[in-house]
């Protein structure tokens, strides 16, 4: 009977450790699902910034080319 408490006591041991393990492992899974969450979030906006900044781009060098298009019309004149 003796022998039959031990392994039992061994094994409750066993199974809370194994719990507390899970308990732990489930906490940091949830901390690394929130940060795909930030890091999605602030890549869209990265995403959206640079393609407002291509726009601007593309705007100004549309200005430029304009400027330069009316800048050799004078010259050749």
């Amino acid at each position: 009977m003796f022998e039959d408490d031990k392994v039992l006591t061994t094994l409750t041991g066993k199974v809370n450790d194994l719990l507390a393990k899970y308990d732990e492992v489930a906490k940091s899974n949830e901390e690394l699902h929130n940060q795909i969450v930030t890091l999605k979030a602030q890549n869209e906006a990265k995403t959206n910034q640079i393609m407002r900044l291509e726009e601007e781009l593309s705007k100004k060098n549309n200005e430029a080319d304009d400027v330069l298009r009316k800048i050799e019309a004078v010259l050749n004149r």
